[in-house]
């Protein structure tokens, strides 16, 4: 079970770096093209899509480094049973907000399937809104796995900074 999420968690950082990079280098092209006075009208519409799915992505990438920002001065200087209770409480918090985001993403992807890219006519806006659920389906992995190393796996207490993948 291991080697298959290190491996989605790899496939997860490739996707991410190609969509950055690819929103970053159609977006440059598209500059220089409207210079040239030779714009191109679904640059923006490309770069729109591929950056939306990077930054979700990304989101999930920083939460399982364990990377995003924490304010923990207060939260230190607690008892450990207080610190462990607390962090209960946060990880409950995070799992109903991710469930929350990603039963919402879903109603949002199924109602923006009628609207379409301004430049591209064919490809439906559902493309760029399918990036929340998918998204929080992976945070909610990340949280449930780390949720399990912290309260229930002995590795965890022996280093608890080590992030999961």
């Amino acid at each position: 079970m291991r080697e298959l999420y290190n491996k989605l968690c790899k496939l997860e950082m490739t996707l991410a770096l190609i969509c950055l990079s690819v929103s970053v280098t159609v977006i440059f092209i598209a500059a220089v093209m409207r210079t040239v006075k030779m714009p191109i009208r679904w640059g923006l519409d490309i770069a729109l899509l591929l950056f939306t799915w990077s930054t979700f992505l990304g989101a999930d990438i920083a939460f399982r480094r364990k990377a995003l920002v924490r304010v923990d001065m207060l939260i230190n200087a607690l008892s450990p049973s207080i610190q462990k209770v607390l962090e209960a409480v946060v990880y409950i918090c995070m799992v109903s907000a991710i469930v929350f985001m990603l039963v919402f993403g879903v109603k949002l992807t199924i109602i923006s399937k009628a609207r379409v890219f301004q430049g591209l006519p064919g490809l439906s806006y559902s493309w760029v809104t399918l990036s929340i659920p998918v998204s929080m389906t992976l945070m909610l992995i990340t949280a449930v796995t780390q949720g399990y190393e912290v309260f229930f796996s002995k590795k965890a207490v022996q280093n608890k900074e080590e992030p999961v993948c």
